[in-house]
């Protein structure tokens, strides 16, 4: 069994709307093996990973899963299951999986599953693959296999505390997007997002986390406040060390000035234990160690958020109570093998380490690693009590007085945290501080929440929640967003819907095919329709409305850049791409296009063309509203949805009139839509329909929206190059377009045909990754209007031969009835668009279908400028044989 490919979802994809992984594999020799072929598999595999028992599987129910194992399922099925199982072991809420055979053979299957990170996907699937061999050959290792790949998992998804943020974000409908492989969030959008790594926001001050990391810079902050402190010293070696302790008395706490995590710090009661505390200290770092007089009482973390006291935790050391059996190694062992339990801060509690604090620990109570202690007797492993090295929690949130709650903000605030983690020994959490001889010990920035949120004793606070409130209060953080998809019309529909909401004075993002706009600056060029530019587009902080195109390509390969949108607009669609990523047919494309409209909110809307049957097909699947638009009228869907109090765009008596219900409201005459080429482009007046229902279902006024129609540039002025460009020379028209497919290439025959051209030349080039129908389809469409057409190649030839499409297409034309003197190949772009230009005759209409637009756009001119000299010569012949 191999895995030949892994594709990572990082948001919603045509499988599911979560992240998710989809994963080839080859499973060669063990294609046709079932679950139910080698005995005992399934007992060990159940035995191993009890938690697949409550599987559901197809059948919907708990238990669903061991029904298929014993009914005898395939293995690559089983790997699906075994993938979401060791996710859900290292903390993931994984829980949609789908396996399918790739074509006839059972070899090849194709296996989908939830994921929270592209690494911890790989390791998912690697470990089902690797532990299902093992059970095949009842290796006795597969047990100890779990673990190491739960580990593997593990370490590559969110912590506990990134992971508490993140649900509770979604709970109050803020977007959230991770940013690198760890820790580092995007919640909110735009303008409104708000950036955190783990439990540190940005408004975390840079100089108060560097302050918190120095304990000896805090202690002196602190007692300028007047804050309680512990009696201490920084000292430089041991000797100085001795002296300190001299004059504190035992018992003593010494630790790394600038340590983290409880790593380094040792109790010591009497002066045997003073070298090897000073030693564990100087283990973590080589600088200063502060010495402190141990405070007497209990540790507590106090959590503030803001100038709120949110959270309080007793930190209890860890310990193993002796049963008179098993050596504390042992007992170590046991307490370790807790499932909640997992090294570093990936889980829920930390393993407890037999390190060098530990041996202190235990010699200091007569105690040795392989010592068996009496049943019954409580066997410390450390003094301090830090959740990083196996303490546990206990919530005592509830028992903090208002003098204390008061002690704590004023300590976060005197090291300028705005989310700190205050470490206390206090004997009474019903006093303040100085009332009872309790005191602050440390103040630390990005304090962890795990202990908050699983705590060993108590119910959980909610401190991710009262953390992202402290961050949003009631916003949600939310930018406009609209996302843009169909087969044709998509980047003209962006561009408008862009420029409306431009007229406003707002700072819009756009991604199309053409490049990534912020404002009027161009962040980047070229076909930027994927989920990397949404992306890009949502982190940026200027943006205040993003209106992203989005792709079938990206779609498929990706997924989207956006977990949801407010508008989902889609313009039509048709046979294009087909063939490509798995969409084979009309109804595949349908399918994947409608993510758009599947990830719109409910209180969002779905922006459908009522003329497209396979668009209407798309309704059922909007959780929001539905808002049509149509160039007529009349048209059936619309009367209805009219009826039952819908809304829509449609065009009548030469308007585009925005309809609710049983009002009208007029926005714009056809004819003065600039787009439009004076009502002859009636593709355009369909794209400026769905902008301006965008636009109103995006809360924008009717005469804003009129406003901006009336103001979008015809192509090739401003924001529109490009598509459906009309450039005027002395003697002929020129027409640029994108359209590369079989229904564009037929209206922009529709717009020649309006346009009244007596001669139509074409040059015409497609893409090579399209199949050889839909090529020749699309020359056909050509053919039925033009009277000659210049053949040429794209520069990217998609993996067909130099020439191939050329002839194909050129082939083709003929096949429709063009002669071979009315069909001309001419491989290189710029060198077609010349030629075209040269012999047109005069009045004709030239239309272009550009591959590269800086070449078209450049061999334009310089044909335009040609027949301007040769048309200027002539007059001059003609004007001197006159004379």
């Amino acid at each position: 069994m191999e895995i030949v490919e892994v594709r990572y979802f990082p948001g919603p994809n045509r499988h599911t709307l979560s992240p998710a992984a989809e994963v080839v594999l080859d499973l060669g020799e063990w294609a046709e093996r079932t679950s139910r072929d080698r005995p005992g598999f399934v007992d060990r595999l159940l035995a191993i990973l009890p938690g697949l028992a409550e599987h559901h599987c197809g059948l919907g129910r708990p238990g669903g899963l061991v029904e298929r194992l014993r009914e005898g399922t395939y293995l690559g099925h089983v790997a699906e299951h075994i993938a979401l199982e060791l996710e859900h072991l290292a903390g993931e809420d994984s829980v949609y999986g789908k396996t399918r055979r790739m074509g006839d053979s059972p070899r090849w299957v194709r296996v989908v599953f939830e994921a929270e990170s592209e690494a911890g996907a790989r390791a998912a699937i690697a470990g089902a693959l690797d532990l299902i061999r093992r059970l095949w050959a009842d290796d006795a290792d597969a047990v100890d296999a779990v673990g190491r790949w739960r580990e593997a998992v593990n370490r590559e998804g969110m912590g506990p505390s990134t992971r508490a943020l993140v649900q509770a974000a979604r709970r109050r409908g803020i977007p959230v997007a991770r940013l690198d492989a760890g820790s580092y969030l995007r919640l909110g959008q735009g303008v409104q997002q708000r950036r955190l790594y783990a439990a540190s926001t940005d408004r975390t001050s840079v100089i108060a986390v560097d302050v918190a990391q120095d304990k000896a810079w805090t202690k002196t902050v602190l007692q300028d406040a007047g804050i309680p402190t512990p009696p201490g010293r920084v000292v430089h070696s041991l000797a100085e060390l001795g002296e300190a302790v001299q004059s504190l008395g035992f018992p003593v706490v010494v630790k790394p000035v600038r340590g983290r995590q409880g790593m380094g710090v040792s109790a010591v009661g009497s002066p045997g234990g003073l070298e090897r505390a000073w030693v564990a200290a100087n283990l973590v770092g080589d600088g200063p160690v502060l010495v402190e007089r141990q405070v007497l009482g209990t540790p507590y973390r106090l959590l503030v958020v803001g100038r709120e006291l949110v959270a309080a935790a007793e930190r209890i050391p860890p310990a193993v109570v002796g049963d008179g059996r098993h050596t504390i190694r042992e007992l170590v062992a046991a307490l370790n093998r807790d499932p909640r339990r997992g090294p570093g801060h990936g889980y829920a509690m930390s393993e407890v380490p037999l390190d060098a604090p530990a041996l202190l620990c235990l010699a200091e109570q007569g105690f040795g690693p392989d010592d068996i202690p009496p049943a019954g007797r409580r066997v410390a492993l450390r003094w301090t009590a830090n959740l990083s090295t196996g303490a546990t929690a206990k919530n005592v949130t509830g028992a903090v007085s208002p003098d204390l709650a008061h002690d704590a903000v004023r300590a976060a605030q005197a090291v300028g945290l705005d989310i700190a983690g205050v470490d206390i020994v206090t004997p009474d959490l019903g006093a303040g501080l100085r009332e009872v001889g309790g005191a602050v010990i440390e103040v630390n920035a990005v304090p962890g929440l795990r202990m908050h949120l699983f705590p060993a004793e108590g119910e959980p606070e909610p401190v991710a929640d009262r953390i992202v409130a402290y961050l949003f209060g009631t916003s949600q953080g939310r930018i406009p967003v609209a996302a843009v998809t169909g087969t044709n019309g998509k980047t003209t529909v962006t561009r408008m819907l862009g420029h409306i909401w431009s007229t406003t004075g707002r700072q819009v993002g756009m991604a199309t095919t053409d490049g990534i706009l912020v404002g009027s600056r161009l962040v980047a060029q070229g076909d930027f329709t994927g989920p990397w530019s949404a992306r890009l587009i949502l982190n940026d902080p200027s943006v205040e409305v993003a209106v992203l195109e989005t792709a079938r390509g990206g779609m498929a390969r990706g997924g989207l850049g956006f977990d949801d949108v407010d508008v989902g607009v889609v313009t039509n669609i048709g046979p294009d791409h087909l063939g490509q990523d798995g969409v084979e047919t009309l109804e595949d494309l349908v399918h994947l296009k409608a993510l758009v409209v599947d990830v719109v909110r409910r209180e969002g809307a779905a922006v459908l063309n009522a003329d497209d049957p396979l668009v209407q097909s798309m309704a059922p699947r909007c959780r929001g509203r539905v808002v049509w638009f149509s160039l007529h009228g009349d048209n059936v869907v619309v009367t209805r949805h009219l009826e039952a109090g819908g809304a829509a765009v449609v065009v009548r008596q030469g308007h585009l009139v925005w309809a609710v219900g049983s009002r009208r409201s007029r926005l714009i005459g056809v004819r003065a839509l600039p787009a439009a080429l004076g009502g002859v482009a009636a593709i355009n007046v369909a794209n400026a329909a769905a902008a301006a229902a965008a636009a109103l279902a995006m809360g924008l006024p009717p005469r804003v929206v009129a406003q901006g129609l009336a103001t979008f540039p015809a192509g090739g002025q401003g924001v529109n190059r490009g598509r459906l460009e009309v450039r005027r020379g002395v003697d002929l028209t020129v027409v640029i377009d994108y359209a590369h497919n079989q229904p564009a290439v037929a209206a922009l025959g529709e717009v020649c045909r309006r346009m009244k051209a007596k001669v139509v030349v074409t040059v015409l080039g497609l893409p090579g990754d399209r199949r050889n129908a839909d090529l020749k389809a699309t020359a056909e469409a050509v053919a039925r209007f033009s009277h000659r057409v210049v053949v040429r190649e794209d520069h990217d030839l998609r993996g067909r031969r130099p020439g191939e499409v050329a002839a194909l297409l050129a082939a083709a034309l003929q096949e429709a009835g063009m002669g071979p003197d009315r069909v001309v190949i001419e491989e290189d772009e710029g060198t077609a668009v010349r030629r075209a230009l040269y012999e047109a005759p005069p009045g004709a209409l030239c239309l272009v279908l550009y591959e590269r637009y800086g070449v078209v756009s450049a061999a334009v001119e310089d044909g335009l400028a040609m027949r301007r000299r040769w048309i200027e010569a002539r007059d001059l012949v003609s004007a001197a044989k006159a004379r």
